[in-house]
């Protein structure tokens, strides 16, 4: 599972905002997701998480990464600029995850 989390974490690194962030956070936030979509998709314990999970894991880290300090926070709006905020997972990734989902025995 550790090599997963450093392929995550060297490829997050090369998006822009990202490859001058913490170091120990960011790990914290991909093994929070990876765990996440481990569960969803019913992984079983000590099982890799499937390749095609990968780029999922990673959309949702970047996710996560734009809305940190604002957790909790729908839409906010300063000298007339608005911004909202998303608040589940986009359809596209959800979609996805369904894929890579098997049903619990």
């Amino acid at each position: 599972m550790i090599k997963i989390v450093e392929k995550i974490i060297e490829s997050i690194k090369l998006r822009p905002g990202i490859s001058d962030m913490n170091e120990v956070l960011l790990r914290d936030i991909v093994q929070d997701i990876i765990d996440d979509v481990s569960e969803y998709i019913n992984l079983e314990d000590g099982k890799e998480l499937p390749t095609k999970c990968i780029s999922i894991v990673k959309d949702i880290v970047v996710i996560k990464i734009n809305k940190l300090g604002s957790e909790g926070v729908s839409s906010e709006s300063y000298s007339g600029v608005s911004q909202s905020y998303i608040e589940d997972i986009p359809k596209d990734i959800l979609r996805k995850l369904r894929r890579c989902r098997k049903l619990p025995r």
